[in-house]
């Protein structure tokens, strides 16, 4: 690398590659991710590689951090933290950083190809979720969700391979393990996120154990078990993450919907064109590619595209919202900042933003903009699922944290059993009988390829409440879907980018640091 003789002349001269191989990677990843192509896995691992091996050198690192001493205009202050959090993490040997990026492929490329087998039938995610929602024998259901857990001890090797590379990266440049190390490279305090979410989780236990109480209630009666009986079998969704109650009934909210273009009327209504990024996302579900959904921006120069497999459902209408969330959220940064600002400062704000927008989905009044006015008495339903599922998602989070906290603390240990106990901790649900040795942690697709991400959902939601708040108080309470808002939006939220942190964003937008007061105010009072 040439001499610099200056932090902004190494900026004009390495940002432009960095740029470059970025776009190449982001494209091979869709690739991957549209196909399960062996061939894209392959190629999203090297170019993984080399970008990494961009913010590898050891040289260039010590110059950053010789460079933060000098005095800087803020833009390029943010621009030298952003790169010397970037380089910290990759002070390792090559070597590593290629064998990280080739295992993560091959992890890709395993759940992007994988479909469970019940009685001889392949199934995608949606089948499973189908039966899961609909099925009242209870010795089918077991199967079924028993069916969704299979790729679990495929995976579980592969992760915890992962696992102990990520745990050596972060203990060669000084950390605990690699949960503290993304934390810490996260701009997010581990002690504060640990007291704020216990915080959470005191202050909604009482409303949880209601709702809960309701759900095995109606679950015992619907297939004519003891509550004792219950298991994970029993809920609409494998993980026990969402609202398992009318949610059958509820999907005829949606009969002769077309999601896509309610979407899209949703945020019109806020002033804001998604049209071209519906036309370039990859929509409907197909073999070989990822069952999830996600949105990825491949440029940071308006190429946003989202990844979905839509069926006629609640859920997926919510879902097509939240993807389009991060899409507006992308796309509303102030044009005149630079590429390495073009980004959110954390996915929490970009998640408030995609949770926001989802949440209308189950909304009272926002469900007769969206699919109209008639089925009063379902919408009335869907906005007490709302609550429920608010409650519900809460405790999946918990039990994510928790379980990666310690994964990456002591990845030795029994993790089967750690997962059950996370989860009956948290989530209250009994774990099946002799279902230990089948590698269930490894189902979900974040431990292994989203990593220390999940909490980012539940301040998420948090930022969410705050947000529709600052809204009601700044536009009016009856303006979160109104152009009023979505200029509050692009003006307080979108535009800023990466120019601050997340925490410093938030009090921007709300006038408030992060809390759980008006996720609780909202959703367990």
């Amino acid at each position: 690398m040439k001499k610099e003789h200056s932090f902004e002349q190494f900026l004009t001269e390495f940002v432009p590659e960095v740029a470059r191989k970025s776009k190449q990677l982001n494209k091979a990843y869709w690739i991957l991710e549209t196909t399960g192509s062996a061939d894209a896995a392959d190629l999203k691992a090297d170019l993984d590689t080399e970008l990494k091996v961009l913010f590898n050198d050891p040289e260039t690192y010590k110059k950053l951090i010789a460079w933060e001493k000098e005095p800087h205009d803020p833009l390029v202050q943010r621009q030298l933290n952003i790169l010397i959090r970037a380089f910290k993490q990759n002070q390792i040997p090559k070597n590593l950083l290629e064998e990280i990026s080739q295992k993560e492929a091959a992890l890709a490329q395993s759940y992007a190809n994988f479909r469970p087998e019940l009685d001889g039938k392949k199934l995608s995610e949606n089948d499973i979720r189908e039966i899961l929602k609909k099925e009242n024998n209870p010795q089918k259901r077991k199967k079924a969700w028993e069916a969704s857990k299979q790729i679990g001890k495929v995976l579980a090797p592969q992760i915890l391979a992962l696992v102990a590379l990520r745990n050596k990266t972060a203990k060669a440049l000084g950390y605990s393990d690699y949960f503290q190390m993304q934390l810490d490279l996260q701009e997010v305090d581990s002690k504060w996120l640990l007291k704020t979410l216990e915080e959470l989780s005191q202050k909604s236990e009482k409303a949880y154990l209601q709702v809960l109480s309701e759900i095995e209630r109606r679950q015992a009666e619907r297939f004519h078990v003891p509550v004792s009986e219950l298991g994970p079998w029993a809920w609409s969704e494998p993980f026990c993450q969402e609202d398992p109650l009318d949610s059958a009934e509820l999907d005829q909210l949606l009969e002769g919907v077309d999601i896509a273009k309610v979407s899209a009327d949703f945020y019109h209504k806020m002033g804001i064109d998604v049209g071209p990024i519906l036309a370039r996302s990859d929509m409907y579900e197909r073999p070989g590619k990822n069952q999830h959904a996600f949105c990825m921006h491949l440029d940071r120069e308006g190429d946003v595209r989202t990844l979905n497999n839509v069926q006629s459902s609640l859920k997926w209408l919510e879902t097509v919202l939240h993807e389009l969330g991060h899409a507006i959220y992308e796309l509303g940064f102030d044009t005149k900042l630079p590429w390495l600002l073009k980004e959110p400062p954390h996915m929490i704000p970009t998640e408030a933003m995609a949770l926001f927008a989802g949440r209308q989905a189950y909304a009272y009044e926002s469900l007769a903009h969206l699919i109209g006015p008639q089925k009063e008495a379902l919408r009335k339903k869907a906005d007490v699922s709302h609550r429920r599922r608010q409650l519900i998602f809460s405790r999946w989070v918990l039990v994510m944290t928790a379980f990666e906290s310690e994964l990456y603390r002591n990845p030795d240990q029994d993790l089967d059993k750690l997962w059950w106990h996370c989860v009956e901790k948290y989530q209250k649900i009994h774990a099946p009988k002799d279902f230990s040795g089948h590698g269930i942690w490894a189902t979900k697709y974040h431990i292994g390829l989203a990593p220390v991400y999940y909490f980012s959902y539940l301040l998420g939601e948090m930022f969410a409440s705050a947000i529709q708040e600052a809204i009601a108080k700044e536009c009016g309470p009856t303006a979160l879907s109104s152009e009023a808002a979505g200029r509050f939006l692009q003006k307080k939220l979108f535009n800023p980018g990466n120019r601050m942190s997340w925490d410093e964003l938030v009090k921007y937008v709300t006038g408030n640091r992060l809390t759980p007061d008006a996720w609780i105010k909202e959703f367990a009072t």
